[in-house]
Order: structure tokens, then C-alpha cells, then sequence
């Protein structure tokens, strides 16, 4: 995009394409004066590096509005009390109080973006202004000033302080004594009212005109009427005259404790100036990211051509803005045509200020965005008639195109909304054929409106330039606000003309009055309008069709998937039911003939120690023998019937079979083989059994429940958990994203329980609110919290765990 002469861009175009009116929606989203001073005063800079600079800082703003952006509530711009007070001069409470809330504010904002500073960066360097002596004006100040009234305290100074106590008694006693006298029946009748007041400062009676006599003491003032005289008594007069002079001496410690704030202020009025104008311009950078992010701007690429994807017009209401699309690559030149009121303007003043925002620092209203760095954008649009200089609006338009001529360079973005129009038609449209061949191949990039064919015929023949049109329905005579690049727009004015109501019959007499050729174009037009709508209305469709139809494949495959699989489940169940059963009654079978051989070893000793017992009697022995014969055949009888029982089991055939496959452990009982298959090929596999290899029929094989594949395999698995000896009880989370601050506070309530604490403190601010949102929903599913609680103003949580008791 080349480097170009540093000037400010052409007011002339900033004001018809309406940038003012960005910067008062940019002004609106400051904090305070000095930063809408800057909002107000924005203007597209034309230096690349300083539009990077700038769209960085927005970026960085942008981000941590996500997460905690800074506060800027209390700041003032107070350069002039700054420098009032550098110059010697006296401050009032008003100012001071302004003042220490600005330092109060600015230190909070570095504080906030040095926490942010890995995302920050750049605006970091702004806080680099912001020192450390404005804590010391902030706490002097605010030690002796209440900032919500902006009052001195009684407490500024120890005389302060015992001078209004004093005067508030004097006051009190000169008060109650008024009262008494106005409620004596002394005077009592001849007073006007029943109530006390002051005149000029000192406590007075309302007394009857006609009783001046009757009270003792100085006039002060009489009411309009002259029914009133205001008198005070000479029994109040020294009270009064000791309560003034209490007044003169509180107002002179006032001004000596004003002074003495207002040398500190002095003493740092540089740095706070300078803070001010830091201040400023970080809140302009969060301003513009703030309305960056209203529009849902987009990070513009910067390159030599524009290239637009769905941009939209900033002023515009985004829920009916339409998107336009622009490749402008390798274009020196844009004819845009269609029918009145179809957004051709429109058009041209979003082109215009994507790129003057995106030089101005704001993120561009667009989907995507491809622009070059112009060095001034030059604009003929709207009605130019001047009565005062005695133009037409031709001849208004003309200077204007004098003036774009004399100034358009390499690096300049032309605008101009029916170039030479006002005119006679056949020479306006030479006029504007021969502008636009001037500008071509001077600006950087020219885009004009027109409604004459041979500027449409001179696009469509020219190297470097292109026709485009604006959307437009035949059918609904209505403009549909898109824009088509590489073909012209027809006019439609005859047939809006009808539309809006002119007789049919006027319209056709003036088509009788329309070349022919002419005509037949603006149809062809049409056709090829229509053809492209109906191509792209076909093309919609189709792809519809191709997503109907995906995902009716993938639901298919989904039922098909879940069918299969419990089809498997279901086999596999029978078949383990069936393994369980077998395993079952071996199992009996094992413990019958345990039970069996237990019973024949006690035989045998039992035969060989009664041999040997010549003392037991013959009778006593064959008793003993019937009874253990009796129970050898009991347990003989049960051994036979579970061992029926097992072979039964072993030998009743599955009804379902699980498809075997390679790696599945098997058996066959008929060969006698088992082993893991190790191929499957048609009917038969492949298993081997220790370095036995055999071919074995499938039909001959089933899944061996005595082993176990490789896949079904599980290595053990250890768990170890180690409690921490030094267990933080409190998690500072601000400037985390939510996904950190779940796991954090996860892992934090583990390492607690484990440590026996009874509750933590977690920290997440306040600001958007998601990061309390994300700790909180993790607080709600963790099985060790009890419950928790907001503290600190809803910027932190506190957490009980179970057990504590809390």
C-alpha cells in the first residue's frame, strides 16, 4: 500500500459519509470528559504502523472486556485545577474532592491492567503515566475532605475541629434563648409569629410594626408589607457577636487547610495531568471495543486491494443491515448500477467507512475484511447545490470532481454517487466515461453509481474494471440489498414508476419511446438477474437436500449402531448366563466330590483305629460301621447327581452364538483344543494352543470362559493420594477464563478436605460475572462442598466443607 504524506483525510468526505456520527456512539461509551473530548475529536490516521498500533489496543481492550475490564467510575479530567494549583492558586472542596477521585481511579486502573498484563501489554505502557504520588494526594485529600459531599471534615485539623464544636454550642444556647424570649409573656403579644429565623446571619424576632417599642434591640430588616420589622434583642447581641467571630475564625482555618491540600496537588500537578491524559486514552481504547463489540467487528487483514465478506453499514439497525460482498483484487474501478432506493449508496458509504474505521482503531462491521491503508478518501455523494454560491447541483458536483482530479493519488479511495448526473445525458455520460478513465489510473481504488448504459459498456471493456449490481426481485419490484459483482444492474425505473402508482398507460408510451436495443438489453439484464437468482435459489436447495440427506445417513447408521449393539448385548448375556450355569454346577460337582474324599479318609482311619481297639465291643463296631456306610452312600448318591447336573450343563448347546473373531480365546470339546484364534477365514479359523497350531470348523468352537484376551486385559491400576502439608485456605481467580477457574477451585476443595480444613475463600471479582458463574457451578457439583455463601459484595464465595460444623 506504499507510504504516503501524513495529512489529515478530507473533511468534506468524513462529513457526507457521516463519521461524526461514529464518533458520538464511540463518545457515548467514555467514562468521563477528557476521553469524550478524544471520541469526539477521532479522526482515520494514515500511517500503517499507527493502525496497527491502535487495532492491537483495541484487540487487548476487547479481551479483557471478557473477562475483568477496568473500572473508570471517579475519574475527572482536572488539568486545570492541576495546573490552578501548580500556579499557586487555592482549590476549593469541589475541586479536591474531583481530584482525589481521579487518582483513587487511575491507580485502580493500573492496578487492574497490570493483573491483565500478559493480555495487556500495550496498554500497559499507557499506566506508565499513572505514579505512585498520586496515592499520596489521593490519601491527603481524602483524609481531610468527605468525597460523597465534598465537605471539609471536622477532623481536617485539631483547631478545626474544636472551632465548630464551640461554634455549634454558641449557636445552640443564642438558639434556645430566642426561643425562650419569643415564648415570654412579655413579649409574646407583640410578636408577628411564633417562630424564630436569622437575618443577615444573626438570630431575630418577628415583631409587630406596631410594637416596635415594646422590644429592645437592633433592627435587622422588615417585611414587604411593612406589617413586619425582624429585630434582635440586646440580650442576643453578644451571643451573636461571639458566634461571628467563631464563623471568621473557623473560615480562616477553612482557607489555611485549603491551601495546604492544595500545595500537595502542586507538588504533583505533572503527574496527575499526566495520568489524566493516560486515563483518557485507555478509556478511549475500552470505548472502542466496546463499539467494536456491539457490531461484531472483525480484525481487518491489511493488504494492497479490499475485500469484503458480509459488511455492514455501522449506523444501520443490525437485525436489518444486509451484508454485502466485495473481492476487489486487482480492481482499479467499480461501476455499481441498479434501481433507485436498491442500496447503492448505501453500498458506497459502507465500502467508504470500513476502511476509515479500520484506520481510526475500531474493529470493522464485517464477517471478514481484507483492506489497504489509504492516505485520504475523497467523496462526491449527495445533492451539492449551493443558492448561496449560485451552483446547480451539476455544477456542485463538478468542483467537487475538480477537486478530487487535482488531489487523487495512488494511495486515495474515490467515491462518487452518479458521477456527471444533473446533465444532458448524452454528454454527462461521456463526462463520466472520461473522470472515470482519469481516476483509473490515478487513485488507488475508484467506485461510482451510475445510471448510464455507456459507463456500464465502458466497465465491461475496460482492464482493471468492473460492473457490479445492486439485488433487485422483478416479481416484488422490491431491492433485496446484496450485492453482484461482475455483471451491471438494470434500472427497473419504468416498472417502479408503476409500482408507485404512475399510469399504465404513460408507462407504456414511454417505453414506445425506448430504443429498441435498449430495451432488449435491460430484458437480457433481467434474464441473467433472474437466472442467477433462480441458479443460486437451486443451488440452496441442493445443498438443503445434501444436509437432509447426511443426516438422515447418519441417523441410520446411529440406529443401525445402537440396534447391533444390543443384538451383541443380548448374545452376550445369554452367553454368559449359560457359562455361569456351567460354572455353577462344576463348582458343585468339586464340592461333592471334595465332600466324598473327605468322607472315604475318615472311613479308612476310622476302620484301621477300630482295629485296633480291642475293648470296643462287636456290636458298638458294627453300628458304627452301618452309619458310616450309610453315609458314604448318601454322599456317593449326591456326588453322581451333581456331577448329572454339571455334564448337563456342559452339554446343553447355546441357542445363540457370539461371532468369533481373531484374538477371542476358545475351545473345542469334540477336539479336544483350546487356545486363541488367530485367523478367521470362512467357516474355519486358525487356533493356537501352546505351539500347537490347528485348522478347527467355527461351527466346533466356542468362547472359552476360562480365558481372557489380550483387549479384555486390564494392567492394575494404583491410586495414590498424598494430602499437602501447606494447604492454601483462599484462591485469588480474577482474570482467569472459566474453564481455569473450575479446575482451580476443584483442585483447591480437594487439597482442603484432604487437609481437614473447614472452609476456603475463593476470589473471583465481580465484573461480567462469568467467572463467579463457572465457580459456583462447580461448587454446586462437588460432592465434598456443604455449602457456600457470597461475600465481599458478591466478589468472592465463601465455601464450607462437611464436617466443619460451620
Amino acid at each position: 500500500h506504499g507510504t504516503f504524506t501524513v495529512q489529515p483525510m478530507n473533511r468534506h468526505a468524513l462529513d457526507v459519509l457521516e463519521f461524526a456520527a461514529i464518533c458520538e456512539r464511540l463518545a457515548e461509551r467514555t467514562s468521563f470528559s477528557a476521553s469524550r473530548e478524544l471520541a469526539l475529536a477521532l479522526e482515520p490516521v494514515a500511517q500503517a504502523s499507527t493502525v496497527y498500533l491502535l487495532q492491537a489496543e483495541t484487540a487487548e481492550a476487547r479481551r479483557l472486556l471478557e473477562r475483568t475490564p477496568p473500572r473508570f467510575s471517579g475519574a475527572h479530567d482536572v488539568r486545570e485545577e492541576a495546573q490552578h494549583a501548580d500556579r499557586g492558586g487555592v482549590l476549593g472542596e469541589v475541586a479536591l474532592a474531583a481530584i482525589a477521585e481521579t487518582c483513587t481511579a487511575a491507580l485502580s486502573v493500573r492496578a487492574s491492567i497490570a493483573t491483565e498484563y500478559d493480555d495487556a501489554r500495550l496498554l500497559s505502557t499507557h499506566t506508565e503515566a499513572i505514579t505512585d504520588g498520586l496515592g499520596t494526594v489521593a490519601d491527603r485529600v481524602s483524609r481531610a475532605i468527605d468525597l460523597d459531599d465534598a465537605q471539609l471534615r471536622d477532623s481536617a485539623s485539631p483547631r478545626l475541629r474544636s472551632l465548630r464544636g464551640e461554634l455549634a454550642r454558641v449557636r445552640r444556647r443564642a438558639s434556645e434563648r430566642l426561643r425562650q424570649l419569643a415564648s415570654s409573656a412579655a413579649l409574646a403579644p407583640h410578636l408577628q409569629e411564633e417562630f424564630v429565623t436569622e437575618r443577615n446571619g444573626r438570630p431575630v424576632l418577628a415583631v409587630k410594626a406596631s410594637s416596635r417599642g415594646a422590644v429592645r434591640g437592633i433592627v435587622h430588616d422588615s417585611s414587604g408589607s411593612g406589617q413586619t420589622v425582624f429585630i434582635e434583642p440586646f440580650e442576643l447581641v453578644e451571643l451573636s457577636n461571639e458566634q461571628r467571630e467563631l464563623e471568621a475564625d473557623e473560615r480562616d482555618e477553612v482557607q489555611r487547610i485549603l491551601v495546604e491540600l492544595s500545595g500537595v496537588v502542586g507538588t504533583h500537578a505533572t503527574d496527575l495531568i499526566a495520568s489524566v491524559e493516560a486515563l483518557a486514552v485507555l478509556d478511549l481504547a475500552f470505548a472502542r471495543a466496546e463499539l467494536s463489540r456491539s457490531w461484531n467487528g472483525v480484525v481487518a487483514e491489511i493488504s494492497g486491494h479490499i475485500a469484503l465478506v458480509g459488511a455492514r453499514h455501522p449506523l444501520l439497525d443490525p437485525a436489518r443491515v444486509v451484508g454485502i460482498d466485495l473481492d476487489l483484487e486487482n480492481v482499479r474501478a467499480v461501476v455499481l448500477s441498479g434501481p433507485n432506493t436498491g442500496g447503492k449508496t448505501v453500498a458506497l458509504k459502507t465500502l467508504a467507512l470500513c476502511v476509515l474505521l479500520h484506520q481510526a482503531g475500531l474493529q470493522v462491521p464485517a464477517v471478514r475484511a481484507v483492506l489497504p491503508i489509504v492516505a485520504d478518501v475523497l467523496a462526491d455523494i449527495g445533492d451539492e447545490q449551493s443558492i448561496a454560491r449560485s451552483l446547480s447541483t451539476f455544477s456542485g458536483h463538478v468542483r467537487n470532481l475538480v477537486e478530487i482530479l487535482e488531489i487523487a493519488d495512488g494511495g486515495t479511495l474515490v467515491l462518487l454517487d452518479e458521477v456527471a448526473a444533473g446533465t444532458d445525458p448524452v454528454e454527462g455520460a461521456a463526462l463520466a466515461r472520461a473522470v472515470l478513465e482519469a481516476l483509473a489510473g490515478r487513485a488507488l481504488l475508484t467506485v461510482t453509481t451510475t445510471h448510464y448504459a455507456e459507463v456500464k459498456a465502458w466497465a465491461s471493456t475496460t482492464e482493471g474494471a468492473r460492473n457490479a449490481a445492486v439485488g433487485f426481485d422483478p416479481e416484488t419490484l422490491e431491492p433485496t440489498y446484496e450485492i453482484v459483482l461482475g455483471r451491471p444492474g438494470p434500472s427497473h425505473a419504468l416498472a417502479i414508476a408503476q409500482r408507485l402508482g404512475l399510469d399504465a398507460a404513460i408507462v407504456d408510451a414511454a417505453l414506445e419511446h425506448i430504443a429498441p436495443e435498449r430495451i432488449e438489453t435491460e430484458r437480457l439484464l433481467a434474464e441473467a438477474a433472474s437466472a442467477e437468482r433462480s441458479a443460486a435459489a437451486l443451488r440452496d436447495d441442493a445443498s438443503r437436500l445434501r444436509e437432509q440427506a447426511a443426516a438422515a445417513r447418519r441417523a441410520a447408521e446411529g440406529e443401525r449402531d445402537r440396534q447391533q449393539t444390543a443384538a451383541d448385548a443380548a448374545e452376550l448375556a445369554v452367553a454368559e448366563e449359560r457359562v455361569r450355569a456351567r460354572d455353577e454346577a462344576l463348582a458343585a460337582l468339586a464340592a461333592q466330590r471334595g465332600e466324598l474324599d473327605a468322607l472315604r479318609s475318615e472311613i479308612r482311619a476310622a476302620r484301621k483305629a477300630e482295629r485296633t481297639r480291642a475293648q470296643a465291643t462287636n456290636e458298638r463296631a458294627r453300628q458304627s460301621e452301618s452309619e458310616r456306610d450309610r453315609r458314604l452312600t448318601n454322599a456317593d448318591e449326591r456326588a453322581r447327581a451333581a456331577a448329572a447336573r454339571a455334564e448337563e450343563a456342559i452339554d446343553v448347546p447355546l441357542t445363540t452364538r457370539i461371532p468369533l473373531a481373531a484374538g477371542d480365546p476358545v475351545r473345542s470339546r469334540a477336539l479336544g483344543v483350546r487356545g486363541v484364534i488367530l485367523e478367521v477365514s470362512g467357516e474355519t479359523a486358525l487356533v493356537q494352543g501352546g505351539a500347537l497350531r490347528v485348522h478347527v470348523p467355527l461351527a466346533q468352537l466356542e468362547p472359552d470362559p476360562g480365558a481372557r484376551s489380550e483387549s479384555e486385559r486390564e494392567q492394575p491400576v494404583t491410586f495414590r493420594m498424598t494430602a499437602t502439608a501447606d494447604v492454601a485456605s483462599q484462591i485469588d481467580l480474577r482474570g482467569t477464563t472459566s474453564d481455569e477457574a473450575r479446575i482451580a477451585v476443584r483442585q483447591l476443595v480437594d487439597n482442603a478436605s484432604m487437609a481437614g480444613l473447614a472452609e476456603v475463600y475463593v476470589i473471583h471479582g465481580r465484573g461480567t460475572g462469568a467467572v463467579r458463574a463457572a465457580v459456583r457451578a462447580e461448587l454446586d457439583s462437588h460432592p465434598l462442598v456443604e455449602r457456600y455463601e457470597s461475600e465481599s459484595l458478591d466478589g468472592a464465595t465463601r465455601v464450607v466443607l462437611p464436617g466443619s460444623g460451620a
